[in-house]
Formats: structure tokens, C-alpha cells, sequence
């Protein structure tokens, strides 16, 4: 999971991370711009208040994070699946309907 969280590792709101932004060089610990940023992996509830354990600054490239807060249902998580069934589906009516034509 990806947290925002404060100088003591306390879980914060997401805004404060995503409005304030953070340094990042590549292979380097990030700075934070501010006194929050983002906190990856680990232990800890996704709570404000709490504390994110065992987890890096570091974003690992092999990983993907969810951002804590954010809940996603099935159908938010479909929605590109279900664009493309729509945009095949109407491509082959409309190729039936032009080669019925001709």
C-alpha cells in the first residue's frame, strides 16, 4: 500500500503528499518537499493516526501500490474492460452492416 504519512511515520491524510509533492532522484531516498511523503509496503493500518511500519520511501519498480483511502469496487477496476468490449462490439455490427450491404 502507498500512505502518506508525516515525520514520525504517522499516517496522514493523502492530500498532504499529493498537493506538497516530493524530490526524487533516481537510486536516492526521497526528499520531501514538505514534511509529508509517501510511505510504501509494510505493516499498519491505512487509518490517520496510525503508524506505517516496516515499509521504505523507496518505491520498488516491481510493485504496484494502492493508495490507503482510496477504495476501488469492482466495476471502478472494469471500467476499461468494459470500453473495449463496448468499442469491439459496435466495430463489428457496423462491419455485418456494411458487408451485408454490399
Amino acid at each position: 500500500m502507498q500512505r502518506c504519512v508525516d515525520q514520525q511515520n504517522t499516517v496522514v491524510d493523502d492530500d498532504l503528499c499529493h498537493s506538497n509533492g516530493e524530490q526524487r532522484v533516481l537510486g536516492r531516498q526521497p526528499t520531501a518537499s514538505s514534511s509529508f511523503r509517501y510511505y510504501y509496503g509494510g505493516t499498519g493500518s491505512t487509518a490517520a493516526g496510525t503508524q506505517a511500519t516496516g515499509g521504505s520511501f523507496m518505491r520498488r519498480s516491481d510493485h504496484t501500490y494502492a493508495v490507503a483511502g482510496k477504495k476501488h469496487g469492482p466495476l471502478q477496476d472494469a471500467w476499461h474492460i468494459v470500453g473495449i468490449v463496448a468499442l469491439g462490439a459496435l466495430l463489428f455490427f457496423a462491419w455485418e452492416g456494411r458487408r451485408k450491404r454490399v
